[in-house]
């Protein structure tokens, strides 16, 4: 314990905000996946699948009513404008809560159109627009932090809302027999109230500037061509519940949502991969280290298939737990939706090359593209299979995805006279073997002695090469 602490002692701040972010989303996710158990039990299908379709609309507008102001664009302003922080934070929260209420009364004027649209009532609409005006705060609030490495208090007012937002949730829906999808909701929303009210009201107070006529410009200017990417992005994670709620029903989209947490369970994990090969990446691409990029690519994404090929082995136990046998269609959605994670980190990784060579309009026409595409096949295939078929059109769209993205590279590296780093025929064949193992799994669930061997022997095989998976963990290690 002495060398731990030792060792933590000694990490610069920067790695010591890295870490402790890191354990918060973890956190944040493990609080998550707790509650999950007990909310398919306690609400009905329908009451789960309306809360599902509240989530990805809150998603999808959050982009639309807030601009995004607390994303990339903040960043790049806590550089430009390094001498007046304060005053820029305050005015640009005071422009998104602006733009929020404009929306908010577009909304009150014509209600009834909104409420059919989006399949949700009057309460709920206006529960989300109050979530989204304060939890803006606390983005705007957070995103300053991380920039300065302010990590303690982040984490503690974070980890101190989940919980009270989760506790009280689940004495909401326990202590009532009605309204208990909007009850769960609620309790999330009085808590980001209350705490990010107060985060609020001291951005403005320390900022002291509410309309600034040069920040309101330069941020729209950033940010606005960036909404398609980031709305295209949501849509392409969101889409697949609100059109089986809408196609099927709101129980199909429970189902469909239980099965999507295992994807936040691997996110986890992807999470943490990629910000360490980030930052790794752009380090050997300036030093053209290419080859380097190329090989550990490739091991990642060897790694990443075994692993969500184990998920989806363990489906039908992790399925069981967090929603009982009601939920137990959503086995056969876990598959596609693994391998889905794995060409999501493919493009990840192959796509830090647009990013590092601000090539941002090829990142933008890749996600409207996946997007657009998405909601074609599930508008076809979802009246004809059901829901399950959601999840291998999202893993249809996320193969275009990083194929796209590929070709991108590609054109880049053409461009840029550089070296290109990937091996195309040996990732495009553990691709094409990981899809193989989703079906694999899949055929497996009603032999359960087979599928635990085959288990067995993955865990075995990923015990033996254990050297590998730390060195993709310790990327930031000089040299590697």
């Amino acid at each position: 314990m002495n060398k731990i602490f030792t060792k933590y002692s000694s990490m610069s701040a920067p790695v010591k905000a890295s870490l402790w972010f890191v354990f918060c989303s973890v956190v944040q996710r493990g609080i998550s996946m707790l509650t999950t158990p007990i909310f398919t039990r306690i609400l009905t299908q329908e009451e789960y699948g309306t809360i599902s379709v509240y989530n990805s609309w809150l998603g999808i507008i959050t982009i639309i009513v807030t601009l995004e102001l607390a994303t990339g664009v903040f960043n790049k302003a806590m550089i430009k404008y390094k001498d007046d922080r304060d005053g820029y934070a305050s005015s640009t929260l005071f422009l998104s809560s602006c733009v929020t209420v404009a929306f908010f009364v577009v909304y009150i004027v014509g209600y009834e159109y909104w409420n059919s649209l989006f399949e949700l009532s009057t309460v709920f609409m206006v529960m989300m627009f109050t979530d989204i005006f304060f939890t803006e705060a606390m983005l705007f609030w957070t995103v300053r932090k991380r920039f300065e490495f302010e990590y303690k208090s982040v984490v503690a007012i974070t980890l101190i809302s989940n919980v009270l937002a989760s506790a009280l949730s689940v004495v909401f829906v326990l202590v009532s027999s009605n309204y208990r999808a909007e009850l769960k909701v609620l309790g999330i929303v009085v808590v980001h109230v209350v705490v990010y009210g107060l985060v609020y009201l001291k951005i403005l107070k320390k900022g002291k500037k509410l309309i600034q006529p040069q920040y309101w410009k330069y941020a729209v200017t950033y940010n606005l061509p960036l909404i398609p990417h980031y709305l295209s992005q949501t849509i392409l994670n969101q889409s697949d519940r609100i059109m089986i709620s809408r196609i099927t029903s709101m129980g199909d989209a429970a189902v469909y949502t239980v099965a999507y947490q295992i994807a936040v369970l691997m996110n986890i994990l992807t999470n943490a991969i990629h910000a360490s090969f980030a930052p790794w990446a752009y380090q050997c691409i300036s030093e053209k280290k290419y080859k380097k990029i190329g090989e550990m690519t490739l091991t990642i994404l060897i790694v990443m298939s075994i692993m969500c090929f184990l998920f989806s082995l363990f489906a039908p136990e992790i399925i069981l737990i967090l929603g009982g046998k009601d939920y137990f269609e959503a086995v056969w959605i876990v598959p596609p939706v693994a391998m889905s994670i794995v060409f999501n980190m493919l493009y990840s990784l192959i796509g830090n090359f647009a990013f590092y060579y601000e090539k941002t309009k090829f990142v933008m026409f890749g996600t409207l593209t996946a997007a657009v595409i998405n909601i074609i096949l599930n508008a076809i295939f979802i009246p004809m299979f059901g829901f399950v078929a959601a999840g291998y059109t999202t893993l249809v769209c996320y193969i275009l995805y990083s194929m796209l993205h590929y070709f991108f590279m590609l054109r880049i590296c053409k461009a840029e006279g550089i070296q290109q780093p990937f091996n195309g025929k040996a990732i495009w064949g553990v691709a094409l073997i990981s899809v193989l193992l989703s079906v694999l799994a899949s055929s497996l669930y009603n032999y359960t002695v087979i599928r635990y061997v085959v288990v067995l022997v993955t865990m075995v095989a990923l015990y033996v090469k254990r050297s590998v998976i730390i060195r993709i963990l310790n990327l930031k290690k000089k040299g590697d």
